[in-house]
């Protein structure tokens, strides 16, 4: 065995240990089934950055397609049906040897699921599910729980497969386990170097410049810096013969051989897991998706990854001296990549620009109010201290702009409502848009005392606009044996939706902007000629309807 693979392993033992408690270190060497009949190719691996978190799972490829059996990783039985037209869309957790196993973004659960399932839906008269059985349905490792498919918030065929320590549901690196059955795509390829991000800070400059400065290799041998900076880490790793990049299973820096930075992707907590906005350099990856790795640890950094970060929210080096600096990503298989620079340091330094604002301190409330827009920030709502600005166009379209890009927690955005929509008594919304005016994200809130007042955790572009449209529904198709409708909303988004045939209750599913019913249910049977009403709410309240017979459908 190799050294990195030593030390990988001990690592994880060690994090085991802590957070795992009786979850014992060996479990680092067991075995698991594979999830699927194929071999395991991976388009995504744990703890690789995300927007908004890590991810906690890996992404399985099935070919293209849906349809592949979905095996049970371990003996144990069903502890949770999730069924959503978001995240997991149809996803179940099995429990067994201290483990929780999770297969999301199915297509269909095993027959007697399905079934207890139909059962549940239709006695809350409600498609969307979240519960546990309350009979067991156990499995042996191997067996066919479900098939895999391209629900929920999944952008292609795949299985979402995720293990969790069973007392804790801490989801746990899978990769730490060996997979029998259809096996697993080698890794003999090291992580691939992007390059070391040395970013100044205040007056502090790199090459003369107080631009941040991506070094490789290929630039030289070190970089002149002048006045404090922080660093970050760019890189990825691949799996043998895949054109997929993952995210590292681990960093380590030292700067004049003093480790001063260290984390490793053994494990993650659900609670914390969106403060992955504090280990990336965030503008890198909203504007490029660059992954970034900060060296230095943000005060409102709550992750628990780091084995060494240093206590300094910056570095320097004196004029005339020089700082060795040497970097090491690895990979869950043990394969390193190693690479070094000298930062010499410089006597050019900018003067600082007294006429900015000065940041707000992370761990205090604030509040900042220009032109009638009003932004409330609770302490410990940024992950550190941030310049926070305001500015409201002609145009109507308020800027709301802070470095930090995000926050930890919502903070409050008060704005005033546009004179054209003021006392309509319709729902307004405020919307995150792009340059171009594009809805990104979109809040619903009521007009009171001519303002608007939402919660949010995001800065950015804003603009204060009215739903008054309905949601709009497709032609009703019959293929198949199965009814499907699509449908739309132009502004606040779908809420709830719902159909019936006459008063008997239709479980109409979800996914991908299409409502689909399957006649095996049964609901329509001897109804062909009754009225099918199917109509959707917006988060608005505006509501669109659609009216058929299935007799109508079969006609044509």
């Amino acid at each position: 065995m190799r050294q990195g693979m030593k030390q990988i392993l001990g690592a994880f033992a060690l994090v085991s240990a802590v957070f795992f408690g009786p979850f014992n270190q060996a479990k680092s060497q067991d075995t698991l089934h594979s999830p699927l009949p194929i071999p395991l190719k991976f388009s995504g691996n744990f703890g690789e950055i995300r927007t908004g978190h890590f991810h906690t799972g890996l992404d399985v490829r099935t070919e293209g397609r849906a349809g592949i059996p979905v095996l049970a990783a371990h003996d144990g039985a069903v502890s949770r049906v999730k069924v959503s037209h978001r995240g997991y869309g149809l996803a179940l957790y099995l429990n067994g040897g201290g483990l929780t196993s999770v297969y999301a973004h199915l297509s269909q659960f095993h027959p007697r699921i399905e079934a207890w399932l139909m059962e549940q839906q239709y006695a809350d008269e409600k498609w969307a599910f979240d519960g546990r059985p309350s009979s067991a349905f156990s499995f042996s490792a191997g067996d066919t729980i479900g098939w895999s498919g391209n629900t929920g918030g999944s952008f292609g065929p795949h299985l979402h497969f995720e293990l969790r320590d069973a007392r804790t549901q801490r989801p746990i690196n899978p990769l730490h386990w060996t997979f029998e059955g259809s096996g697993v795509t080698q890794d003999m390829v090291p992580p691939e170097f992007r390059g070391v991000w040395v970013v100044p800070e205040t007056t502090g400059t790199v090459e003369g410049s107080p631009d941040r400065f991506r070094w490789t290799s290929a630039y030289g041998e070190g970089l002149r810096v002048a006045g404090p900076f922080s660093l970050g880490v760019e890189g990825f790793d691949r799996l043998d013969g895949e054109r997929f990049t993952h995210g590292p299973y681990g960093i380590d820096v030292w700067m004049n051989d003093s480790l001063i930075h260290s984390h490793r992707m053994d494990t993650l907590d659900f609670s914390t897991n969106a403060d992955v906005a504090a280990h990336i350099d965030l503008p890198a990856w909203q504007d490029r998706k660059g992954r970034v790795h900060r060296v230095q640890r943000l005060p409102g950094n709550r992750l628990d990854i780091y084995q060494r970060t240093s206590g300094r929210s910056s570095c320097s080096v004196e004029p005339g001296d020089s700082a060795r600096l040497e970097v090491l990503l690895l990979d869950a298989a043990g394969n390193e990549t190693r690479t070094g620079l000298w930062l010499w340091g410089d006597s050019v330094a900018i003067a600082k620009d007294t006429l900015n604002p000065a940041p707000f301190e992370y761990n205090l409330p604030h509040r900042l109010e220009v032109e009638d827009v009003v932004v409330e920030v609770p302490a410990n709502a940024l992950y550190g201290d941030a310049v926070i600005d305001i500015d409201r166009s002609d145009s109507g379209r308020i800027t709301v702009w802070s470095e930090a890009r995000v926050t930890r927690s919502d903070y409050t955005l008060t704005v005033p409502v546009p004179s054209a929509f003021m006392g309509s008594g319709d729902p307004m919304v405020l919307c995150a848009v792009d340059e171009k005016g594009e809805v990104e994200e979109a809040w619903v809130s009521d007009e009171r005392n001519g303002h608007i007042q939402v919660r949010l955790d995001r800065f950015g572009y804003f603009e204060v606009r009215q739903d008054t449209v309905a949601p709009v529904l497709g032609q009703p198709v019959l293929v198949d044996g199965v009814l499907s409708i699509s449908i739309g909303d132009d502004l606040s988004g779908m809420d709830r939706w719902e159909g019936r045939c006459g008063e008997h209750w239709m479980r109409w599913g979800l996914d991908k902007g299409v409502l689909s019913y399957a006649l095996s249910d049964g609901v329509l049977q001897d109804r062909t000629q009754e009225d099918i009403r199917v109509w959707c709410i917006d988060a608005a309240g505006n509501i669109g309807q659609k009216v058929f017979t299935l007799a109508s459908l079969q006609a044509e």
